[in-house]
């Protein structure tokens, strides 16, 4: 957390410039230099199946160990397990047929091969973003400080914050810049200053000219962590919804000190979220797994996400190997670009093929049947591959 709070402290702040270019750089992880490569994106036939039935659900895992057992037949190495995935639901549907087929004979019966099953991010990061509208968004509190307020005063018309799932991107950008002013404004307090723009009394910048970057991070450090631990020393032992917080407006003494404090703690780990996801690190995403499972708990007992990030914890510390665990982790993330921070959770590259095959599936019009389909939606992502091929040729 401390170095996106150096981040945001170097971003508004003009006399903490010289120290923007260090603050910036990704936090790498242990693998980090593996995963710059671009991955290959290889989609599988379109099946008429509905996940919403248990006989629909088996034959889906059949096709998908029959693909499994021929790649790994045809290329002459032996097969291993290949790590499944999907939202909530589908892992919870894939995870009970498999507990149907627990009692077959061979190994291809019982899915031997397709594990381990573990949920998406993408869909933890919409969980996380709705909980944190659902605590802090109100439109009936319109005081300065508030969600409802900055999104009026900003003019996000289309950041419904009681629709969080179908305006994902709006809703994201909104709170990215509201935590972020909380940010600048805790930082201005602790610093006892007026305006970014005055360097406060107590503080000595070092000489830019002669400083390496890690002895940058080295001062930033210093400088951030008495204000980091500030935060997580004073935050409440629980979350308040945003109901309760209307509700104890009288009752609390300090209740914009509350939500401020609120904002800083869930906005510092939802932009931790974001920024992991970017850069993936198994052991960074653990710790904040830990956080967030605590956190959704705590909003609403029954949470379901809540309970998939212990199941997940408990496959990465004690069901799984390291290597396994690893793979799993790593398995979550689709590298976009051949960079290090080009990632995406896998599940919303899913959700990219999965729109621009509905958009060519309606060019079809009526001459629909599942043998058309399938072979329409092949020779589609051909030519897409193609195209993309000459597109970047063309800009060289």
């Amino acid at each position: 957390m401390s170095r996106l709070f150096q981040r945001i402290l170097t971003e508004f702040f003009p006399w903490l410039k010289f120290a923007q270019k260090a603050a910036h750089k990704e936090i790498q992880g242990e693998y980090s230099q593996l995963l710059c490569k671009k991955n290959k994106v290889i989609p599988l036939p379109v099946m008429t199946k509905n996940e919403q039935k248990y006989t629909d659900v088996v034959e889906i895992l059949d096709k998908n160990e029959n693909i499994i057992e021929n790649v790994y037949e045809n290329a002459e190495i032996p097969i291993n397990n290949v790590h499944m995935g999907g939202d909530q639901l589908t892992r919870e549907r894939f995870s009970g047929a498999k507990r149907l087929r627990a009692a077959a004979i061979t190994s291809s019966e019982r899915f031997a091969h397709l594990q381990p099953i573990t949920f998406e991010l993408f869909h933890l990061q919409m969980t996380v973003m709705t909980t944190f509208y659902q605590i802090l968004y109100n439109t009936s509190c319109t005081e300065s400080f508030s969600l409802h307020s900055q999104k009026i005063r900003l003019m996000r018309q289309d950041a419904d914050g009681h629709d969080v799932k179908n305006h994902y991107n709006h809703c994201k950008e909104l709170a990215t810049s509201f935590i972020k002013a909380y940010v600048v404004e805790f930082a201005c307090h602790h610093f006892d200053i007026d305006d970014t723009d005055t360097v406060p009394p107590c503080i000595d910048l070092p000489d830019s000219s002669n400083i390496s970057d890690s002895e940058i991070l080295d001062w930033l450090n210093q400088l951030v962590t008495p204000m980091v631990e500030d935060i997580l020393k004073e935050s409440k032992k629980y979350i308040a919804t945003s109901d309760e917080f209307n509700e104890n407006q009288t009752e609390q003494s300090d209740m914009i000190g509350d939500y401020g404090r609120v904002v800083l703690e869930l906005g510092l780990i939802v932009l931790e979220l974001n920024d992991i996801i970017k850069v993936p690190d198994r052991q960074r995403m653990l710790s904040t797994m830990k956080y967030l499972m605590l956190f959704l708990k705590a909003h609403n007992n029954r949470s379901k996400y809540a309970l998939e990030i212990l199941r997940q914890l408990c496959q990465q510390y004690a069901l799984l190997s390291e290597m396994d665990a690893n793979k799993s982790m790593y398995g979550l993330f689709v590298n976009t670009g051949n960079r290090i921070n080009t990632h995406i959770p896998a599940d919303l590259q899913m959700e990219y093929l999965v729109r621009l095959t509905k958009g060519h599936l309606k060019s079809m019009c009526s001459n629909i049947s599942e043998q058309t389909m399938k072979k329409e939606v092949l020779h589609f992502m051909v030519c897409r591959k193609w195209l993309i091929i000459l597109t970047s040729r063309q800009m060289l």
